[in-house]
């Protein structure tokens, strides 16, 4: 894959999740069926782990639900833009992981940042509401994240 792809592929994901979860139910349509497409395009041997991936994430979230650490705004189960959300970030980590030799440590720390960051700037944005106060919050995602995204990334790791 050419530089200028991956980074045009990287760009339309940071896109895809900005309206994912600025418009939410408005576009849940049209978020899954770009994340059905992203599913699709990538090898046939890899699609089902990224499904695995994207039932974790959901896991992570729905544990996150349960404990009364945040709510999805307009929701009180868990929203269909936010599954959709979950199968596109599989398939764009997987082209990380492709791209990119990522070693455990560099996992854990872009886990317990940008997985935190991102429900930040998704609270920002309206797409969920802190339950508990945003400093426990955001401390329970950074132990979780930096868990997660070593293990996910272990399982798309053989497939790459």
């Amino acid at each position: 894959m050419s530089r200028l792809r991956f980074w045009l592929l990287t760009f339309a994901f940071d896109i895809y999740w900005g309206l994912a979860v600025a418009l939410r139910e408005r576009l849940w349509l049209l978020l899954s069926a770009g994340a059905l497409s992203a599913w699709l395009l990538c090898p046939h041997r890899v699609k089902p782990r990224l499904l695995l991936v994207a039932l974790a994430g959901v896991a992570m979230d729905s544990l996150w639900l349960v404990l009364g650490l945040f709510q999805f705004s307009g929701s009180q189960a868990f929203p269909v833009w936010m599954v959709a959300l979950w199968l596109t970030f599989s398939c764009w980590w997987w082209l990380i992981l492709s791209r990119y030799a990522l070693n455990v440590r560099w996992q854990i720390a872009i886990g317990a940042l940008g997985g935190p960051f991102s429900y930040f700037i998704g609270e920002r944005l309206g797409g969920l509401h802190w339950q508990q106060s945003p400093a426990l919050v955001l401390a329970v995602m950074a132990v979780g994240w930096a868990i997660w995204l070593p293990a996910v990334s272990r399982l798309l790791r053989r497939s790459v």
